[in-house]
This record gives structure tokens, sequence and C-alpha cells, in this order.
């Protein structure tokens, strides 16, 4: 399956930051769209920045560039792109402009497939079991994420989407309760908020069941909200 549509070319948006006397390479022209170096490399497989050349690169081998003067001519040029959906994968697709469920799809995998990447070099397995060691050793949450060096939102927007560190977070997180999981405030706005006051003083919880509870009422309060 094929479409084909006419277009502004990519560049037309940023002609005015090209300089004629300059040289682009497929880094250079990335930064300036804000794309990935391999997406420009895309466009330019697809034929969308003919006429390079190539020069030796500073490290060993040649590398691909583009006259400033080139670049403002293909800017100009409107594009009538085939969406070739047979010969060219939906990410590739997706880089030069369709937006088709299939390509959408594609794109949205492959950028959370980037981003879970990302988060596990940020805050890795062995930090991740530090945490979880510490918090069971009763250790607050935001304590235990600055002695291991991550943020609280790296802890708690890990648990968002991993299943099985939510729920290791979860019974690691009953050492926090201050009132006890069989107390009968447990898990209540009462135990969450603590009481601060009076012979009966105990600070706000932010163990398992209460924060299970803080969680429940936020659902509510959004789903009131919209």
């Amino acid at each position: 399956m094929s479409r084909a549509t006419t277009q502004p070319h990519p560049l037309a948006s940023y002609a005015d930051q090209i300089d004629p006397q300059e040289s682009y390479t497929v880094r250079r022209i990335a930064a300036l769209l804000g794309m990935a170096p391999t997406s420009v490399s895309g466009m330019a497989t697809y034929g969308l920045l003919p006429g390079s050349r190539t020069r030796p690169h500073a490290r060993g081998g040649r590398q691909r560039f583009w006259t400033g003067k080139q670049l403002l001519r293909i800017a100009k040029r409107p594009v009538r792109v085939q969406y070739d959906h047979a010969r060219l994968s939906p990410v590739t697709l997706y880089r030069v402009g369709c937006r088709c469920p299939a390509c959408v799809a594609a794109h949205s995998a492959e950028s959370l497939e980037r981003r879970r990447a990302l988060a596990e070099e940020a805050f890795t397995a062995e930090q991740r079991r530090r945490v979880l060691e510490l918090i069971a050793a009763q250790t607050p949450a935001p304590e235990a994420a600055e002695k291991v060096g991550v943020t609280l939102h790296q802890v708690y927007g890990r648990a968002l989407w991993d299943a099985e560190f939510a729920e290791e977070l979860d019974e690691a997180g009953w050492s926090l309760c201050v009132l006890g999981q069989d107390h009968p405030q447990c898990s209540t706005a009462s135990g969450y908020r603590g009481n601060e006051r009076g012979e009966a003083a105990r600070p706000a919880c932010r163990g398992t069941g209460c924060r299970e509870w803080r969680r429940g009422m936020s659902q509510q309060e959004r789903g009131a909200a919209a």
C-alpha cells in the first residue's frame, strides 16, 4: 500500500536559520531541525536531501555534507512524498511525514522504547535494589532516593509503568507505616495526615496503606474535575 501527498519541504520553516556560506553535515541538519541524525539520514535516503557531497571526517572515513546554498534551494521546493508501506518501515515513513495509524503507532512504540532505555540508564537495577533495601529498613522514600543519587520522581515514576518494581516498592513501603497495617486508621485520611497536636501526636504516614488511600483520593478528585 502506498499513498502520496504534496507538502512544504521540512527545511522550509528553518530557511532563515541557514547560512548560505556554511556547510552542513547530517548532525548539523539534525540539530537545526530538532531531529535525530538517523532521521536526517532517512530523509536523505528517501530523496528529500539530494545533492550531498562527501569529505574526509576528522576521525577517519568520510562524511556527507550539503552547502547552505543547496539547502536554501531545497527548502523552496515543495515535496511530493510517496509513502510506500510495502517498501519502507512505518518508523521511517513517520520520520518523513506519514501520520497514518500504523506509522503513528510504530513511532509511539519506538519513542516509548527509547524513553524506557533512558530511564534504565538513569535509574539502574542496582540503584533500584538499594532504594528498596533502604525503604524496607524504614528510610523515608525521599531520603532513600537521595542516598542512592536519584530523584523521588524517578522512584515513583518508575513504579507507574514497571509493575514488578511497583509491587516491590509497595512491599518495602509497609515498613514506613506509622500506625501498623492492622490499625483501624491505617489507609485513612487520619493516618495519612497524622496528628501533630495533643497527647497522641504522631507524624503523617507515608507507608503503603496510606499512600494507597492518597492515590485513590487523587483518582476520585481527577474524575470529579473531569
